[in-house]
């Protein structure tokens, strides 16, 4: 639940990012920056659920010992 509540903010943060600097845009140019704001966003949920299953493989691993 965490990994999702993290991803929507994470999605949230940067559409509401690009909504204030993007200034007058078209529907078109709007889009686009909110597609790459998510494809960013999924990007760095992925990196995160990475680290996290490299720790936990980790932390079993020095548990197992």
């Amino acid at each position: 639940m965490s990994k999702t509540i993290t991803f929507a903010s994470l999605s949230a943060a940067a559409v509401l990012g690009i909504s204030l600097l993007g200034g007058c845009a078209t529907d078109k140019d709007f889009e686009k920056k909110g597609q790459d704001a998510y494809d960013k966003a999924t990007d760095a949920q992925a990196c995160c659920d990475a680290n996290t299953e490299r720790l936990d493989r980790m932390f079993e691993k020095t548990m197992r010992k």
